[in-house]
């Protein structure tokens, strides 16, 4: 059963374009104007999407949500192999794609998180961080996989890329079918008690410190994510070929998968000790690839040295994070409680990378990242400090876990 929700979750997480789409609209003789316009259709439809899809995966159940994603996944790798075509074909792409992106957000690891207490119990916490952990480390590895193999088709051929992946979105649509029915959803029909229960539950003040973890990990992970999208910038003005740069990223995603899965065995007050830590890595990350100025000495240096570091703070930070957020959360609103912050992350996204593309016209690209430094910085004194007054477990005090 769980070799299934493994398999899911890497196949979610497998876009072999991940750290190529932008180059590979560059190759189309797309501007970066029409890029960034794509971006943002992109980012707007998660915007839109995402609360909505999760509040009817809590009501009804996760698993249809998953398949309708592995569904639109497949058909958004269409569209992106006929982005030679025309215009339009990538502004559907880049609709399409969000759909696919939404649909499992939050959803996915609330599934997780659910299923395991269904089959394990609740009595050990450890347990249960270790299966939330595991899944995650996957979409991790998944990450590795993109960068290493989709640079390696992509150094033939973008369309042997993308036929690569409907191919691989394809398989996942076949693992969501598969999945297990995972817990109960919290009703069905006109009326969901669980839920406007749960929504009133969560407007209560023992919920605070959770609304404070998840807005400040909201704008730790909006300028993160920038930075990973604009990474590929500072690349390519490195004048790197398409593999090299799949190439570092592959590192960088293998750095996060072996955050990720020793940050999950770990002893929980040593997970809280390493949450806080490991935060810092995001504003130092930043700094090195704001040093990666072209032509500048050791340029390439600091670029993957802050990639593999950001990436791997991001490894153990996101993943504890996460499960903080879903086990905080009330139990009959887990998915829409962690699509909620990841929709202000999205919403932040939006004004983030069109404003830094301006900047990075008038500046560079090292511009961008030495915005984002000082953007992570004030983030990750925020987070830590919302964190210091925060249960260990994330789990509000009326569950009695606050001690």
């Amino acid at each position: 059963m769980w070799a299934r929700v493994y398999a899911f979750g890497f196949l979610s997480s497998l876009y072999l374009d991940q750290f190529l789409w932008l180059v590979y609209l560059l190759h189309l003789a797309y501007s970066p104007a029409f890029i960034g316009i794509q971006y943002a259709l992109m980012q707007a439809g998660r915007l839109a999407l995402d609360v909505p899809s999760s509040m009817f995966a809590d009501r009804f159940g996760g698993r249809a949500v998953l398949v309708a994603g592995a569904l639109a996944k497949l058909v958004a790798a269409v569209l992106f192999l006929l982005a030679g075509f025309g215009p339009g074909y990538v502004l559907a792409g880049a609709f399409v794609t969000a759909i696919a992106l939404t649909l499992p957000s939050g959803v996915d690891v609330a599934y997780v998180r659910g299923l395991s207490e269904k089959v394990e119990g609740t009595g050990d916490e450890g347990v249960l961080i270790r299966r939330f952990a595991d899944y995650v480390a996957m979409q991790r590895l998944a990450s590795l996989g993109s960068g290493l193999l989709g640079g390696i088709i992509a150094s033939v051929s973008f369309i042997w890329l993308y036929a690569a992946e409907a191919i691989g979105s394809l398989m996942m649509l076949v693992a969501a079918f598969s999945l297990p029915a995972g817990p109960a959803a919290t009703g069905s029909g006109g009326s969901v008690p669980g839920l406007s229960a749960a929504l009133h539950e969560i407007r209560q003040p023992v919920y605070r410190s959770l609304w404070g973890i998840g807005l400040t990990a909201a704008a730790l992970w909006a300028l993160s994510s920038v930075g990973t999208e604009y990474s590929q910038a500072m690349l390519v003005a490195l004048n790197l070929h398409p593999f090299a740069i799949s190439l570092l990223f592959a590192g960088a995603g293998g750095a996060a998968w072996l955050a990720t899965l020793a940050s999950g065995r770990l002893r929980q007050h040593t997970q809280g000790k390493l949450l806080r830590v490991a935060i810092w890595g995001y504003p130092l990350a930043a700094a090195l690839r704001a040093a990666a100025a072209p032509r500048a000495p050791g340029a390439l240096a600091y670029a993957a040295g802050g990639m593999a570091l950001g990436r791997g703070a991001s490894g153990a930070a996101s993943m504890l994070l996460e499960q903080r957020i879903v086990t905080g959360a009330p139990r009959a609103m887990r998915a829409t409680t962690l699509s909620g912050v990841n929709t202000l992350q999205m919403a932040l996204q939006l004004v983030l990378f069109p404003l830094l593309g301006v900047l990075s016209g008038q500046a560079g690209v090292s511009a961008i990242f030495l915005a984002l430094t000082v953007g992570l910085l004030a983030a990750s004194l925020v987070l830590v400090r919302v964190l210091q007054g925060a249960a260990p477990d994330g789990r509000p005090a009326a569950e009695g876990n606050r001690t």
